[in-house]
Parts: C-alpha cells; structure tokens; sequence
C-alpha cells in the first residue's frame, strides 16, 4: 500500500486551502516486512496538468488532494492508494494526543519565523515546539534539513508509540489520526496495516530523498529558487521500492574525524579530516573515466546562493571502496575570497554522471564565518549547576577560544572583551535577564589563542526552567551572538517548577475522599489548568481523608510528584494491594482529603 502524507501551511482551514508544505510517499509492504518513506522537496519544479511547470507544493492550491495525487503519480510513476492531509493544527493536536515526541537535537535551534528555540540535547516536544522544529529552513541545511527533521519525527513517533508495548492503544491513536486530519482510508483498513507494522523494524523502514539540484529561475514575478529534479532517476528510485531494492544506488554518511572550524580567514587552504562511508549499491573506483572524489560547495548562508559550486577534488585514498566500507580524506578546500557568513557543503561527486547530492544523498553541512572578527568556542567543563535554589550565587570555569581575528583585549573600559552571561526562560523562550553576571579575561587572547574565565553568577529570584547562554561581549560595541557566534547554552532548573509537557501527558483519576459533594469537579477545573488530563470523577471508598493522596504506580512516580508541586498538602504513596479499590487506566489516582481547598490556593 502507498500513502501520500500531505502536509498543509495552514492554520485556516476554512478560508485559505494552503499549498503542501510536506510532501512524503509511504509505501508499505506487510509481506516483505518493510516499508520505505520517499519526501519530494517542495519547491521541486515539475509539471502540473493544467497550470503547467510549476512548484510542486501549487498543485495543492490547485486542485487539493485529487490534483496532488495525480501530480505526484504522473512525476514518479506510482500507484497511490490513500491520501493523509494534515493542516498546522492537525499536526499539533495529533502530536498533543499522542502525549508528545522525544527528540534529541545536536545544535541550537533558533527560527523566529516557524518558533523554534532550542538548545542542544534531549528534548520532549508538544504538538507546537514539533511543530517549529519540523518548519524551520533556517540552519544551513535549508529545505533538506527540515525534511530531514520531518523523517526523525516520523521515525520517533513508530518508535516510541507503535510497537508491541502499545498494541492495545493502535484503535485509540487512529481514531486521534481519524479526527485530526483528512483521508480516504477507513479505520479498519488502519488498522490492519498497523497490527501489520508492528513486525516492522526501524531498520527495514528505508527513507531517502529524491534527486534533485538547486537552481534559480524566473517565474515572471521575479527570480525564485527551486529544486530541479532527476525525473528519470526519482522513478527508478520508485521502482526499487516497490520491488524491496535499495532505493538509490548512491549512498554516503559523512563523518567529521575533525571539527571542521567555524571560522575561516579569506581565500586560505584548509585541510578538512572527513570520512565517508559507502550505503548505496555502487563500488567508488579511485581511477577510470568516471572516478569519484570528494569535493565541496560553498553557498551563502542569507540567501543559499552558490558561491562556489566545483570545489577542488581530493582522490579517494585507495583503489576501491567497495560497498559498506570506508574511506578517510584529508580534504583541501580553499575559503571563499570575501568576508561573510557561508555554508560549506561536502559532496562526493562520481565524474562525468552526477553529483552524490544530485541523487537525494545528504551532504555534510557546516556553518562557517569567513574573515570574522567574532568567533569563539565556550567550554565550561561541567562547572554549571543543572539544579539550583532560586537567588543562590555559583562559581564556575569557562575556557574561551578565540576563532575570530580580534585580538581580545582586558584592560579597556570601552572595547574590552568580557565573558557575559544571558538567562532564557526554557518554557517559553522569552529573555528574563539579557545582561547579566560578567567575567573578565585573565590576558590579552590572540587569534587561536584560549583563556579560562571565573565567574560568580547569581541565578533569577523566581523559580523556573531556564536556559544559561553564556556569551562574550566586546564592551560598548556588541555581543558576540549578535555577530553571528552561537552561545554556550546550559539547562538550568531553577527551584522544583512545574514541567508542562509532562504535566500534558499525565492522567489522573480523582476521587472524593472528604465528602464534600462537588469537589472532585471543582479540583478537575484546577488541574486541567495546569494542563494535567482527568481521566475521571468517583467517590472514594470511605469519606475519611484528612489528606489528599497521590498513589501512583513505579512508572509513574515523576509524574507524581510533578503533581505534588502544584497541591499545598498532599501525601504521595506507592501502589499496593491496600489501594486496589482504586485500582485504574489512568497514570494517577488522587484522593481528595479535608484539605482540598488549601491544595487550591496555589
């Protein structure tokens, strides 16, 4: 079976249509055990019956779900059974339902346009937060990296909610899949290809892009960029799926043996230590009339023009890279000529037929200022507090390099260079203190030169989920993010504080324990404002609580004492058999005591 997955860029459902911000093709072979996801980048340009060349995301707006299927069958030739729509709002809902997704990010995430703001490290996502980490085109990755983090998501949500674990709950995430978005599939035909899938492995879920290259055109309102696919290539590709081939025969992963640097001096040579290694079906010959090598591009960060597209080749070190095997380079890229903020992008090309990123193949991408005067690395080797009283005062150590080519100077009142500190709050990613503790430095740091700062930072007075960037200030001129220098940025729990997205995953079953009639539902209202879910009201066996109870189960003792952080008077007790009157589904049983009010007046 084949699905199109349709994501829409809108919220209005009712009065604008939207175009597909999402474009992904699932096809799923329940016999063969294995299922592969294909995403079509939406500005590919292809041919829209009717409306003639255009971005693939238009047909949408055109003609909705009947115009897209048919663009997307005659572009790759495929058979496609059913349809899922999605609109912003589908999206957010369905995630919120199914209690959220974990999520592991390997750099910050700042896009004020899709929202998304975060820090390196594990993450638990709400339907908007995975929302804004789908959306944003605004690391150097652009387009492909917010596919890429669309596959994640896709691949975190088979892992963590449809596997064995959850089978009796496969009818219930349907039916939330059924109320949040659009499709021509029934429940039960849902049904049998998910009991099917649970005998899927992660690993025998395949997923790949299809081939294509960036370009620029005009389109009669002005120059736009598209994507230019390999028409003929993208259909094979369709073919090996439904076959249970490998989808493309060129494959690498790229690892860096070597931090690429994030700062450059203009037109120097840099010898980069990469590794690739071979995924596809095809040998790499180091010789012959179609050799591959490794190569680079470089765009411009702004606006992802190509700079510098044939970068110089470097030979792959030995004869044959056969199939699965490695190969180490020491890469010789020259830096672009002028000052700036670029993307440099590693590329294996095979010579003569086609660039490994032309055939869907991620490259690697790095982020790189050219010629900067801002440019460091923080390390804190640890000295940051992850749990801390509010008001308290912590001493830490920050090694600071300088990347940049300004000298670092300490002893100026104007013009000096300190170590700063901001504070963020986590939850909502609004600024609660900008210019806060300052270090200074111990001497003057050269142009590759690193210096230890110490520092005594003083946390906020309100207890909260925060985020510490620490970030270097070159005084009365600018701060070092604000040229472009990602911070250092540290969790910190300021005091015990309520964490929402747990609190939006944990049910809770209430009963009456004081006798009071009408308080279970009073203390509902209270608790679902604070995002906690009730499953249900019922009277306790006996009316003689002094004190409200918390029982809750060994899997779900956080929970539990993120609801006590919300009650003023409560007694947390482990499940046993002298609790099994309030035996239930839900995550939590609460007994309301004589105490209830005082528990609402937090």
């Amino acid at each position: 079976m084949t699905i199109l997955i349709i994501g829409r860029d809108t919220r209005d459902t009712e009065n604008d249509i939207g175009r597909a911000d999402t474009i992904m093709l699932l096809h799923l072979n329940p016999e063969g055990k294995r299922g592969a996801l294909l995403s079509i980048p939406r500005d590919t340009l292809i041919e829209i019956e009717g409306y003639g060349e255009d971005k693939i995301n238009a047909a949408y707006a055109y003609g909705q779900e009947e115009l897209m299927i048919k663009t997307v069958s005659d572009f790759l030739d495929a058979e496609i059974n059913h349809y899922i729509t999605l609109d912003f709002d589908g999206f957010v809902k369905l995630i919120d339902e199914l209690g959220g997704v974990d999520v592991t990010i390997d750099r910050p995430l700042i896009d004020e346009k899709s929202g998304a703001n975060f820090s390196p490290g594990n993450h638990h996502l709400t339907g908007e937060q995975a929302l804004a980490f789908t959306r944003s085109r605004s690391t150097e990755f652009g387009d492909i990296g917010r596919i890429q983090r669309q596959q994640y998501i896709f691949y975190q949500l088979i892992e963590q909610k449809l596997n064995a674990s959850y089978l009796s709950k496969i009818p219930y995430y349907f039916n939330i899949l059924i109320d949040n978005t659009r499709t021509d599939i029934d429940v039960m035909t849902l049904l049998s290809y998910s009991k099917a899938a649970l005998n899927f492995s992660l690993e025998n879920i395949d997923s790949a892009i299809i081939p294509s290259h960036p370009d620029w055109i005009n389109n009669g309102n002005g120059t736009i960029s598209v994507q230019v696919p390999d028409i003929e290539e993208s259909r094979a590709m369709w073919k090996r799926i439904i076959s249970g081939e490998p989808i493309s025969k060129y494959g690498a992963q790229y690892f860096e043996l070597e931090e690429i640097p994030e700062s450059m001096g203009q037109s120097l040579v840099y010898y980069l230590k990469v590794k690739a290694k071979n995924t596809g079906t095809l040998n790499w010959d180091r010789g012959g009339e179609n050799p591959v090598y490794i190569s680079y591009h470089w765009l411009d960060f702004k606006d992802k023009k190509v700079i510098v597209f044939e970068g110089e080749r470097t030979l792959l070190p030995k004869d044959l890279v056969e199939v699965g095997e490695e190969a180490e380079f020491n890469m010789k890229v020259m830096s672009p000529s002028e000052p700036g903020k670029y993307i440099l992008q590693i590329d294996l090309v095979h010579e003569g037929i086609t660039w490994f990123s032309y055939q869907g193949v991620p490259q690697l991408e790095k982020y790189i200022a050219v010629d900067v005067a801002y440019a460091a690395q923080y390390d804190e080797g640890g000295t940051t507090p992850n749990y801390i009283d509010p008001g308290q005062i912590f001493e830490t150590e920050v090694t600071v390099k300088n990347n940049g080519f300004l000298l670092w100077e300490n002893d100026k009142q104007i013009g000096r260079v300190n170590l700063g500190v901001h504070w963020i709050n986590r939850d909502t990613g609004t600024v609660v203190i900008w210019d806060g503790d300052s270090g200074e430095l111990p001497f003057y740091v050269n142009h590759g030169e690193s210096a230890v700062v110490n520092m005594k930072i003083k946390v906020p007075d309100e207890p909260g989920r925060y985020i510490l960037q620490y970030d270097l200030v070159h005084e009365g001129i600018v701060w070092f993010s604000e040229k472009g220098v990602i911070p250092l940025e540290i969790n910190i729990d300021v005091g015990k504080t309520l964490d929402k997205s747990i609190a939006k995953s944990t049910s809770i079953k209430i009963f009456n324990g004081n006798g009071t009639s009408g308080c279970a539902g009073e203390f509902k209202e209270f608790l679902e404002a604070y995002g906690f879910k009730i499953d249900s009201l019922a009277n306790a066996e006996k009316f003689d609580f002094e004190k409200s109870v918390i029982i809750y189960k060994d899997d779900s003792k956080e929970k539990a004492e993120q609801l006590a952080l919300v009650l003023k008077s409560c007694e947390l007790e482990s499940y046993s058999s002298k609790w099994s009157y309030y035996d239930t589904s839900a995550d939590l049983i609460l007994i309301l005591g004589e105490d209830y009010k005082e528990n609402m007046q937090l």
